[in-house]
């Protein structure tokens, strides 16, 4: 998207001129700019992607007075004055978590940390119903069967294209036969999977927006740590490439420990 499209956007819209126009390079599936460091217009440049965009939208409207992320001024999918969808919404201030974590103390960690659970707990326990109904899903759901059908979709795939060795396949299934049954327990909830640091932004130490709700689902609530996990073991994960240079293991080493100070019920089975 250019310059010239987003100004013509932003008078369509009333809103206001658009003068400066940032992008920001942030995320991985859809396009986002800062305009006039006011506003964020978000835009899905991948049609195959236009379900889980307003999902996001939905998502955004659904927990508009629960916690802080975005406040939706415009969704527009008529592909009229541009051929995308795309969404636009008052700049939350702040920065990104991965900018700071490495500069604030251990006491500011846990006190974010602690936040952040908070936040957690309300997107768990708040009714799905109306989620299922927009989105034509199914309510009940297999937490084991949802689990291992997706491993055995990507262990197919591995087979096709021949990546791993076949005796390291059949061990892996051999490990998947013998330990499945971990997953018949389950608390199904709504999940905000994208928890990683890119997503949350802070301002004098404290949450002052959470954002990228597209992958939300209705899954099994311990399924979160997975990502928690993931940065864990691999700082630079999900991290933008500027802040890559000061990612350090030692920083994350503690965070399940706090998540599991913080929000215990993640851990009760």
């Amino acid at each position: 998207m250019n310059k010239k499209k987003i100004q013509q956007i932003f008078i369509e819209h009333n809103i206001e001129e658009a003068k400066t126009i940032e992008k920001i390079e942030i995320g991985f599936t859809n396009k986002i700019y800062s305009i006039n460091n006011r506003y964020i217009i978000k835009v899905c440049e991948n049609k195959d992607n236009e379900k889980m965009f307003e999902r996001e939208v939905f998502f955004y409207n659904f927990f508009k007075d629960k916690i802080s992320i975005p406040k939706i001024m415009v969704f527009d999918t008529s592909k009229r004055i541009y051929d995308k969808i795309f969404m636009i919404y008052p700049k939350i201030q702040g920065d990104n978590l991965y900018a700071k974590w490495h500069i604030i103390n251990n006491n500011e960690r846990e006190f974010i940390i602690k936040e952040l659970c908070e936040n957690l707990k309300i997107i768990n326990n708040e009714p799905y119903e109306n989620f299922i109904k927009e989105f034509k899903l199914n309510a009940d759901v297999d937490w084991r069967k949802t689990i291992i059908n997706k491993i055995n979709h990507s262990l197919k795939e591995i087979e096709e294209i021949k990546l791993l060795p076949w005796a390291f396949i059949k061990h892996i299934k051999w490990f998947i036969e013998s330990n499945h049954h971990v997953l018949d327990e389950q608390k199904i909830g709504l999940v905000y999977r994208d928890i990683h640091f890119d997503n949350i932004l802070v301002k004098d130490n404290q949450i002052s927006g959470i954002l990228d709700f597209e992958r939300t689902e209705l899954a099994s609530i311990d399924y979160v740590l997975l990502i928690i996990k993931k940065m864990m073991e691999h700082p630079t994960k999900y991290m933008s490439e500027v802040w890559e240079k000061f990612a350090k293991k030692e920083d994350y080493a503690h965070l399940r420990n706090r998540f599991k100070e913080f929000y215990p019920e993640l851990f009760e089975f």
